[in-house]
């Protein structure tokens, strides 16, 4: 299977670069306000990795909510981090990607704890690559880490520490601001893992 990984640079998606080694990347700078630390990181790990690495910009920020967008919490959801239909759109770009460079898998970094948001469900995942997969090209789209939380796809990937810190989880800006949910789970993991400075 040829696969095609929507990296993001956060921690997840560098874990499952690393451990699967897909024949794509894709960062997505959909107008999210870390986009350029995010293409950074997923640009320097791809080098690292020996993997290609592609960047699309297709802003939408209008229509983004939260942290990621520099807006006020959606009334739809109490989380700061939520973008309405956010993993719909990622994977619907994937797919459209995929299909013209011959890939026939696109893969998410979604982990068990992001289960929080409809979109980070596994009821979500089957329901959308069954949707994809009706459609021509028949791209699968893959969760590989959907049942693991990161620290569990961490250690499952065996990705290098050295590699992880490249990591930009904030969803705030291009510098981490320490305070806003993917910073803190960015703290958490390294510290179960005996990796905080």
């Amino acid at each position: 299977m040829s696969e095609l990984l929507l990296l993001s640079g956060g921690i997840d998606s560098i874990a499952i670069a690393a451990w699967l080694r897909p024949a794509q990347c894709l960062t997505i700078d959909y107008g999210q306000r870390p986009a350029a630390a995010e293409v950074d990181a997923a640009s320097e790990v791809c080098r690292r990795l020996g993997l290609f690495h592609d960047v699309i910009r297709v802003p939408i920020n209008e229509l983004g909510s939260g942290a990621l967008a520099g807006k006020p919490v959606s009334e739809f959801s109490s989380h700061e981090e939520f973008w309405p239909f956010r993993n719909q759109f990622l994977l619907t770009l994937g797919a459209m990607y995929a299909m013209p460079r011959s890939l026939n898998a696109v893969l998410i970094g979604t982990v068990q704890n992001d289960s929080r948001h409809a979109d980070g469900s596994p009821v979500f995942l089957n329901q959308i690559a069954d949707l994809v997969a009706q459609q021509e090209g028949g791209i699968a789209i893959v969760a590989p880490a959907i049942h693991l939380d990161t620290v569990e796809l961490v250690k499952v990937s065996n990705v290098d520490p050295s590699l992880l810190g490249w990591a930009h989880s904030c969803h705030t800006s291009h510098v981490a601001c320490g305070r806003c949910p993917g910073c803190n789970k960015h703290s958490e993991v390294m510290r179960v893992l005996g990796w905080e400075l």
